[in-house]
């Protein structure tokens, strides 16, 4: 068998650039490539001269900002001291994951493309831009895009007369999963005390604990919104960052798995010890996983049982499927022309895993252990805007419980949000906090507009507390709009902006939608306020920050701003400068 070498790094700050890359390389053997996936920090770059085929798949993070695991990798490369010739005998392809709601959408992958021109690599095709607004999700670029790699690398790289592609590849799994019997395993701890990521450094991370979890919306309005208190430790933050947390599945939906496993005949229940090991160096056993551990355990902690499965997943169930009608229709939401069904089915009404397995249930009889890590997608972590000053007492976030209702029977819940709502005081969980995408003013002089409405207050309020605990709280004009529905159902931390109101330091505006005939909102408020926002904005050089959900409210702020002050040149470079700042969410 002859050799061939292809190269997949990855910059990934929830997982989902790992997946892909992890997919590339899945695909790589029915060409038989070899080599390794990595993160480009842990990848040795000054290898990358003598590579020939490199992939590289890559995140933008807010205001178009590297995933942590590039930013050695990318630092290197922008060495002035390397040669324009360095990768001269590298073909890459670089793919990119964003999000078109911001403005530096795939910034990340458009200059990590451009870099490596510069150095004298040869790109094998086209930048690829994934955008998460697309309805099929970054499928609807990925699978053509990878289609497209293979065809290019074929005319780079040649099989030799006597060798054709693979029908399928022969690592369809990463890992090799076996069951443990109880002596083998020794002396284990219960499930219920194991924390699979309790020994896992993040950068900035901690163990803390749940103070108060206290519901901030009135008990008949139809969202819960909770101000979750915690523990302050050591850690420092600045005003605005971020909270990152990994939430459990529900134990009704470990139930639900496990009942849909025994439907089906397996011999499988929450106390069966499995231990997953690697089949070889190319795609080594996460840590926490590289222990025997109970089903239970994996259910509850690694595997999302309320993710919408992507097509990958459709193609693991469609593998080994004895019911022809089944097979027949994963492998069409597997395929590139099955995408608009595939929306349809699973991403449109919110479908999980689950749900999928019990529509499924000759495809779901015929998994196996290998194939489930395959199916189930890792819960990702989520990230929450600190709510609270660096100099206070403790650390607090604003969470809106997600639930809500699609054309299925069951209600959908937010898998975090759920968790979140449950902790109890004495509750420890782990957590990190980042760096926010938000970059405020340097001078505590210069003029703040925040608008934020719903949750969409946290980071602001955070921003507000630090002021007001400073020497200077009255430093500057802050300015914030502040929108919901009623002034008695859902104003978040009402107590605090009014005496902050009160006390000089904040001019606030409040847009209650529904407490009068006609619906008010924050951008109503924000074009009635044109000689106010003209003075801060243009004449004294004021910032702009929008924290929010993503949907209509971004775009409908700034169209707001440029009536407001009559100038859209103005906010377009206010953006280019960094002073219009956007922190949003779906």
């Amino acid at each position: 068998m002859f050799e061939r070498k292809l190269t997949i790094l990855y910059g990934s700050q929830s997982g989902t650039a790992q997946d892909l890359a992890e997919q590339i390389w899945r695909e790589s053997k029915m060409y038989y490539f070899r080599g390794n996936v990595l993160p480009m920090d842990e990848y040795d770059v000054s290898e990358l001269i003598s590579e020939r085929f490199v992939v590289c798949v890559c995140s933008t993070y807010g205001q178009g900002e590297e995933p942590d695991n590039m930013k050695r990798f990318w630092k290197f490369l922008l060495r002035k001291s390397l040669p324009t010739d360095s990768l001269r005998q590298v073909h890459f392809a670089v793919l990119g994951l964003g999000d078109s709601r911001y403005p530096k959408f795939n910034y990340v992958a458009k200059k990590l493309h451009k870099r490596l021109l510069q150095l004298g690599g040869s790109a094998a095709l086209h930048v690829g831009l994934c955008d998460d607004q697309h309805d099929l999700g970054y499928g609807a670029v990925f699978l053509p895009w990878i289609n497209q790699l293979w065809e290019e690398l074929a005319k780079l790289a040649p099989l030799p007369a006597n060798q054709y592609k693979l029908a399928e590849s022969p690592r369809e799994y990463r890992w090799k999963v076996e069951i443990v019997k109880q002596a083998a395993a020794g002396n284990r701890e219960k499930p219920s005390t194991i924390d699979l990521y309790a020994e896992v450094q993040m950068p900035n991370g901690f163990r803390t604990m749940v103070l108060e979890n206290r519901r901030t919306t009135s008990n008949d309005h139809f969202q819960d919104v909770r101000l979750i208190t915690f523990e302050k430790k050591s850690v420092p933050w600045c005003p605005g960052d971020v909270l990152y947390v990994r939430p459990h599945n529900s134990k009704e939906s470990v139930d639900t798995l496990f009942d849909i496993l025994h439907q089906q005949g397996f011999d499988l229940d929450k106390s069966t010890m499995v231990e997953v090991k690697a089949v070889d160096t190319e795609m080594p056993v996460p840590s926490i996983l590289q222990r025997p551990l109970a089903l239970e355990v994996i259910c509850e902690q690694y595997w999302d049982l309320t993710a919408i499965p992507r097509a990958r997943a459709f193609a693991v169930l469609a593998k080994s499927c004895s019911n022809e009608l089944e097979k027949e229709k994963l492998i069409e939401f597997s395929s590139v022309e099955g995408q608009e069904e595939l929306y349809s089915y699973a991403n449109r009404p919110r479908r999980t895993i689950l749900e999928v397995l019990q529509d499924f249930p000759h495809a779901t009889k015929s998994l196996t252990l290998e194939a489930m890590f395959e199916v189930f997608q890792p819960i990702k972590p989520r990230a929450f805007s600190i709510a609270s000053a660096v100099e206070s007492e403790k650390l607090q976030i604003l969470v809106a419980v997600i639930e809500y209702k699609t054309k299925l029977s069951v209600p959908r819940r937010g898998l975090c949000s759920q968790w979140l709502k449950l902790l109890a005081p004495g509750d420890l969980i782990n957590a990190w906090v980042r760096k926010s995408t938000f970059q405020l003013p340097s001078d505590n002089r210069t003029p703040l507009v925040m608008i934020g409405p719903g949750t969409g207050l946290a980071p602001f309020r955070g921003i507000l507390q630090e002021r007001e605990l400073s020497e200077t709280p009255t430093a500057a004009p802050l300015v914030l709009f502040f929108g919901c529905r009623s002034s008695t159902a859902d104003f978040h931390c009402e107590e605090d902006l009014k005496r902050m109101e009160q006390s000089g330091m904040l001019q606030l505006f409040c847009a209650f939608s529904r407490d009068q005939s006609e619906k008010v909102y924050v951008q109503h408020l924000i074009r009635n306020e044109g000689v106010l926002l003209k003075k801060l904005l243009v004449e004294n050089g004021g910032y702009v920050l929008v924290s929010g959900s993503s949907k209509n409210m971004p775009q409908a702020v700034k169209e707001a701003l440029i009536e407001a002050i009559g100038d859209a040149n103005h906010i377009e470079d206010m953006i280019k400068t960094n002073r219009y700042q956007e922190e949003t969410w779906a």
